[in-house]
């Protein structure tokens, strides 16, 4: 549909359209035209509001995000912590009775015990370490050792006959525990240390 020219009145200031053939004034075009502009400010005045409190939104939530990240992150850490002290508990609790085991197994009457009685307390032992290894528990501290203060408790030092065997374990106490990694009890041992001539 092809726009026909419009016929203007000047004497009354009256537009007529030529496809309608409505009349109509001038002045209200131009204040239609400004209200239109009007409008426009206001929308784009809204719009830039509107954008603003999205970008408020946004980041608000993005921030919420993290902090619901780091939550989670800190309580599985806590989480962590917490099993591996109630592991070390554990231990801390069982490990003596292990140290039993192993002084009654070191001892000369050990051998004189019956053979049977001695392999049923034998495999106990054993059930019971190899249950605390799927746990993470796993014992050290072996003669020969180099001595490591980290994980060893020197208890006495003893004279070393030769260079090799300055500062290793001569004897082994009470053995170390570990669970994971982390030392739950340190060997206690006897140090061998060569005399400086």
């Amino acid at each position: 549909m092809s726009k026909r020219p419009q016929k203007k009145n000047d004497a009354n200031d009256i537009v007529i359209d030529a496809d309608s053939g409505d009349e109509v004034v001038a002045e209200e075009t131009e204040l239609a035209a400004s209200a239109l502009k009007q409008k426009l400010k206001t929308l784009r005045r809204e719009l830039r509001e509107v954008q603003k409190e999205r970008d408020e939104n946004l980041a608000g939530w993005q921030r919420s995000k993290a902090d619901l990240v780091n939550f989670r992150r800190t309580v599985d850490n806590d989480r962590a912590r917490d099993d591996a002290r109630a592991q070390g508990r554990l231990a801390r609790g069982i490990i003596p009775a292990l140290d039993s085991f192993d002084q009654a197994r070191s001892t000369e009457t050990w051998g004189a015990v019956d053979k049977e009685w001695r392999n049923g307390v034998e495999k106990i032992h054993d059930q019971l370490v190899q249950g605390l290894a799927t746990a993470g528990l796993t014992s050290f501290g072996e003669v020969g050792d180099a001595f490591d203060p980290k994980v060893h408790e020197c208890m006495s030092i003893v004279h070393a006959s030769d260079e090799s065997k300055d500062h290793s374990v001569a004897t082994v106490l009470l053995r170390g525990y570990r669970i994971d990694g982390e030392v739950v009890r340190p060997a206690k041992v006897v140090v061998a240390k060569k005399d400086d001539e």
